[in-house]
This record gives structure tokens, sequence and C-alpha cells, in this order.
């Protein structure tokens, strides 16, 4: 089951889809026969699209409503850029964040028809590299799974999110991340899936997902305005600014590259163009007199594959469940289908939807971070393809919002006693300097503490900020993210003789805090600086060996053991690879190693270097 906090000023990257799914819970009213033209149910739809925008400081919108042959409705409102007073368009340019996922899903359906790809086929079978840490989830997972959450993987989004890693990187790295829930058990939403089922459709067709999503949907579909990218975004001539802020507030926030996540939600476009994407599955995959996907995979795209088990108990009101297709969220109301997927990255929302039973679709893009006013319009239009009465959607979904905001935030609390008033909080067990060091996780990357004006700077990827002490050995990150400061906790772990040596930092509250071990400056792994500590060393009448394997690698040899690998942790001091609590330092005079001290659990032992060296 997943834990939903919902905060919608301070919501993270992506996870504005599962803020969208507790607002679908708030929906009510019944089904009515058409009794007018959907124009004429449009009418007054203006007024409340600016009031919305009011409600929730929203500076730029766009909106689209589209049949399966006519453009009802395609308009822009605000601003498109608040500082240089610069209108909405129909043609402006917004990120369109997980909305981009349908695209992804299609385009694997498209190599489905062309018999390229089997849905029920193992992706290992045409990514033979592919590996996740569960070992059954490696050998089974299908193209299927990867589009459904239903990998046992949580999100782990600060991997792609505040770093530089490539696509291919990411792919890599898959099998060092830790799964929350046994495969096919639960959904989990997730965007690493999605991209590798990019990358999948990529190396299928030879041409990476990028270039295959233009040729085979955005070219017939004549949207070539539309970006893979915000840096070629910010070419064109009419394109939007990102925001963020809260309720009240409009605060500009940087762009945020989703190169390497792609598939996952990296397209920009404009309602004018994603007009005929919604057409396309509108009419079951004909684009114009061309059937770019097949019907019965156009069906298959759409039909639920899995329950989302936590949102049902918000949905009374509806009388059933929220479930998730290939790309698409499914809900029903008053027995028509409703289809949706909602969009969110920094200073932008967006909502993609349709009625195809009613041959009604919509999309609504904006350039504000956070905000729920995409699902307050989405229920609007709802309201009005049905021709029902349906209750004031915007001061519904701003009451449950003034009732979060009242509530405390427990996602990331301090379970840990705080001292009290009168008690100073217990320092750190080493000097500051003890904790500089890279230290390193073979999925998340590197972790790196320097000091900086006499306090500890802690820096992830694109993330950084003084460590703040909080007591004992752990400190407290607070980066800038998405415009607003996340605190993540760090705790420092000591080794048996006392030295640190690791780095635990919560990334993903649905698996342990990520360990990342200290590893050993490159200039301790050089050459030369090895080179100097090799040679027989005498203990006991006993000849300890020092040797260099390759260039980067020293080894001891002790008479009747095997021969250890010796890992550099800091000047003159190495560890015993894969053997606890042992550790080796040299003793230099006038530059020159004299002595091996050899640190073991049950004692501490010291080898003369000899003389003839």
């Amino acid at each position: 089951m997943i834990s939903i906090s919902l905060r919608f000023s301070r919501l993270p990257p992506f996870r504005w889809t599962l803020a969208c799914l507790l607002a679908s819970a708030l929906l009510g009213g019944s089904a009515a026969a058409q009794k007018a033209p959907l124009s004429e149910r449009l009418e007054g739809f203006d007024s409340q699209i600016q009031q919305v925008m009011d409600d929730w400081s929203v500076p730029g919108l766009a909106i689209a409503v589209v049949t399966d042959s006519t453009v009802v409705w395609s308009r822009g409102y605000g601003e498109r850029n608040v500082e240089a007073d610069a209108p909405v368009t129909d043609r402006t340019l917004f990120a369109i964040g997980s909305t981009t996922k349908a695209f992804t899903a299609a385009g694997l359906g498209m190599l489905h028809d062309e018999g390229q790809l089997d849905w029920s086929t193992p992706v290992r079978e045409y990514l033979p590299r592919f590996t996740m840490q569960n070992e059954f989830a490696t050998k089974e997972m299908t193209p299927i799974d990867l589009l459904t959450h239903r990998s046992g993987l949580p999100r782990h989004d600060l991997l792609w999110y505040a770093t530089d890693y490539s696509r291919k990187s990411l792919f890599q790295r898959l099998r060092h991340l830790a799964p929350s829930a046994s495969f096919r058990s639960t959904f989990q939403y997730q965007n690493l899936m999605y991209m590798t089922a990019g990358y999948l459709a990529g190396e299928i067709s030879g041409l990476g997902w990028e270039t295959f999503t233009r040729r085979r949907l955005l070219n017939p579909l004549g949207m070539a305005r539309s970006t893979f990218s915000v840096d070629s975004m910010q070419t064109t001539d009419d394109y939007a600014r990102p925001y963020g802020g809260d309720r009240d507030t409009i605060e500009a926030v940087d762009y945020h590259s989703l190169d390497a996540i792609g598939p996952a939600g990296a397209i920009n476009s404009s309602v004018s163009e994603m007009t005929a994407w919604v057409q396309l599955l509108l009419n079951d995959g004909r684009h114009g007199n061309t059937q770019l996907i097949d019907s019965t995979t156009v069906a298959q795209l759409i039909r639920p594959r899995i329950v989302l088990e936590d949102i049902r108990p918000f949905m009374p009101e509806t009388g059933g469940s929220l479930l998730y297709a290939l790309g698409w969220f499914k809900e029903t109301h008053g027995g028509t289908r409703l289809l949706w997927h909602s969009g969110g990255i920094d200073g932008f929302s967006a909502m993609v939807g349709m009625m195809p039973e009613r041959e009604v679709g919509w999309v609504i893009l904006t350039n504000k971070g956070g905000t729920p006013a995409p699902s307050v319009l989405l229920y609007e239009l709802v309201d009005r393809v049905l021709d029902r009465e349906g209750p004031n959607w915007n001061q519904r979904i701003r009451d449950f919002y003034a009732q979060q905001q009242a509530e405390p935030d427990t996602a990331r609390s301090d379970t840990t006693e705080a001292p009290s008033d009168t008690t100073a909080a217990p320092g750190p067990s080493h000097p500051l300097g003890d904790y500089v060091a890279t230290y390193s996780n073979p999925g998340y990357g590197t972790f790196e503490v320097t000091m900086e004006d006499d306090s500890l700077v802690g820096r992830y990827g694109r993330f950084s900020s003084t460590l703040r002490h909080k007591q004992y050995d752990v400190f407290e990150l607070h980066p800038e993210v998405g415009g607003g400061e996340q605190t993540f906790k760090v705790q420092f772990e000591s080794a048996m003789d006392g030295t640190i040596d690791e780095a635990k930092i919560p990334m993903e509250s649905a698996v342990d805090p990520i360990v990342f071990a200290r590893t050993a400056d490159e200039a301790l792994t050089s050459t030369n600086y090895l080179q100097q500590f090799t040679g027989e060393y005498a203990f006991q009448g006993q000849t300890l060996t020092v040797r260099l394997r390759g260039d980067d690698t020293l080894t001891l040899t002790v008479p009747g053991q095997p021969t250890h690998t010796l890992e550099p942790t800091s000047e003159n001091a190495f560890t015993l690879k894969d053997q606890s609590g042992f550790r080796v330092e040299f003793k230099m005079t006038d530059g020159t190693p004299t002595q091996m001290v050899l640190h073991q659990p049950n004692g501490t032992f010291t080898a003369e270097r000899k003389q003839s060296q």
C-alpha cells in the first residue's frame, strides 16, 4: 500500500500524479443523457478557468477540448512569461511532464504491431543487460510490467532528479536499487521503469527513444514544434517560463532538464498540437486516412491492468476503484470511462484526459508547478461533458488543501528524541575533519563531504548545503529542491577501529537508508603513491610482503594465508578488503615507510620494514 502525504505546494517532481489521485477521489454526481451540443455546455467556462487561475495563483494556462473530429475549444489564458508580460496562446509550449508516459507506451504498441516486440516476452530477451536487484523480476519483467508500475521498485527519484547520469547509466544502476515490494504485488508509481521502456523502444528500433517517437508519432501528427528538452523549447518563439510558489504566490523557478529520464516525462508541447494526439486515441489509432496504431493495440493501451488499492477508501462517491492501464489512469463516472494522466515537473503542471464513449478529450497545460488547477478543471469538464450539475470542485479541493496544510507533515518527521532545552545536543564523536571524504554507493553514486569555512558541506549530484549537526553523528542536509528546501538526515557510522567509514541517507522513504561507503581519494590510488609501501616487513621471524598488483592495487601476503587486497581509506592507511575490523597503517620517517602497523580485532601488531630495501 502506498502511504500518501498530500502537500500541494511542497510536492517533489512528478509527485503531482499522486496528488491528482486524491483529488479524483472527491468526485460525485451521476451521468445524464447529453442534452446540448458540447459547445453550449462550455458556456461560461472562460470565467470558470479564470477563477481557478486566480484562486491558485496560476500565471499562465492553455486548454483545448476536442471531439473525435473537431477542436471545440483551444485557448490561452494569462502570461507565459510574467516578467516580460508575454501572453499565453494555444501555441505556447509547456512541459507536459508525465503525460509523456502515454506516448512511450504507444511507441511500444507500434513496435508490437510490427512484430518487433511482444507484450508478454521478458524484457531481458530484448535487453540482455537488464538487471534488477530481485532475480525473479530480472527474469520475468515484461514490457507490460514496465508500463504498469508493478515492478516492486519504489520511486528512487533522487537518482535521476539530483544527478546528471545518462539514460544508459541509469539503466545500468537499476540492479543496485532496493525494491520495497515483491514483483507484481502492488502499484508503485515509477519513473525509472518508464525510462527503461523508452530505452527498450530506442534499442529495438535502433533510433533512440527521441528520434523514434518523433518519426513515428510527433511528425505524422503534425506536432513539429513539440520538443524533448527544455533547452530546445527555449529556442522557439512561443514558450512558457516555469513558476512555483504556494496557493497565494508566484515565484520564478529554474527549468529542470529531464533528458535522461525522458520517456517518463520530457516532452514539451502546446494544446494546439496535443489535440491531434488526443484525437488519434479517440479515433482508435487513426489519423486522417492513416492507421498509425492498430485499433486493437489502442484498446490494449487503455485497458486497466492494476488496481490502486490504497486509493479506494478515498472514492466513496464514485463507487468504484481507480485503476491504471498503460500510461493512463482509469475511473468510471455514471457508467462512463474517464481516462487521464497528470504531469508535473519544476514550474509546470499538466493534465490530459478523455472519455472515449463520449468521444471527447482535453488537454490542460500550466506554468505553475504543484498546482491542483488542472485537476479542478478536469472534473469541471467531466460534469460539462456528462451535462450534470456537479459540486463546486474548486471550493472542495481548496477546502481539502486547507485541511492538509493544517495537519503536521510527517513525511520527513524527526523520530529522534531531541535534547531538552536545558541540555546541549551531544556533539559529534570525531573532529569535523574526520568526516571529510567521498562516500560511494553502487546505485546512487557519490556523496561528497568537504570543509568550507569551518563547516561541513554535503554534496550529492546537483544538491548541496551545509551539514547542520543534529546530535551525535547525525547531521542534516538542506538542499534547495524544486524551488523549496528539503531536509535529509545524514548518519555517519564508524568502523571497528573507530574511523568514519559510512554515511547513511534516507533518499527513498520506502526502503532502508542508502548506504554510502567511504572511498579513497584518487591521489591515494595512484601508482607512485602506492609503490612507496611495497617491500618486505619483518614480524616475529615472519616476512610479510607488500606488492603492487597492476597499477592501482596494493596487496599484503602473510605466510600461510591468502593474499589480501589493501584498500586505501586515508593517507598511509588501508583496510583489508572483505576483512571487517582489520586495518593497516604505515608509519613514516622522513617521508619513507619504516613500520607497518596491523590493527586487528584481537590486538595491534607492528612489523618493521627490512633495511635492505
